[in-house]
């Protein structure tokens, strides 16, 4: 009988070992949800402008979004995008999304034969982290780590 005793006991440490695992680890689950919407992150806005055009066609756009900050980031695509007329013949194109401090914001365009682009990522549509401009015809490629709030 005492090995018996034993061995249930083994059993049922060994069923709430298990139990108490099982529930920690969806609690970490749970824990790391609550974690990414309390993140500081940034409304940021990627720009590609082309000079000199009313309206320019841009080619394979893509940039890194995330809707929340529970949401994981994705890259979104296009084959084709116009930038529209703006100010001082500048054709535009943005996008805005998110951008949790400490990760990468990416954006990459190509102009159409003989255009020069340039690509802006601003945070809260104001602050520059990054401004490139790319050759007549050629792709753009913006990218920056999001910085820390400033206190």
């Amino acid at each position: 009988m005492t090995n018996t005793n034993s061995r249930t006991r083994r059993i049922s440490v060994t069923i709430a070992t298990a139990l108490a695992l099982g529930a920690s680890l969806a609690g970490c689950s749970a824990i790391e949800q609550i974690q990414k919407s309390a993140a500081d992150a940034w409304a940021v806005t990627y720009e590609v402008t082309v000079e000199g055009q009313s309206t320019a066609t841009l080619t394979n756009v893509s940039f890194l979004d995330q809707a929340t900050r529970a949401e994981e980031r994705t890259t979104v695509s296009a084959d084709s995008v116009t930038a529209t007329a703006g100010e001082n013949g500048v054709a535009t194109w943005s996008a805005n999304s998110i951008v949790i401090v400490g990760d990468e914001a990416k954006l990459e365009a190509t102009a159409a034969d003989g255009e020069r682009a340039t690509c802006k990522i601003l945070l809260d549509g104001k602050r520059a982290i990054a401004n490139e401009t790319g050759e007549p015809g050629g792709t753009v490629t913006c990218s920056a780590t999001a910085p820390a709030f400033d206190n």
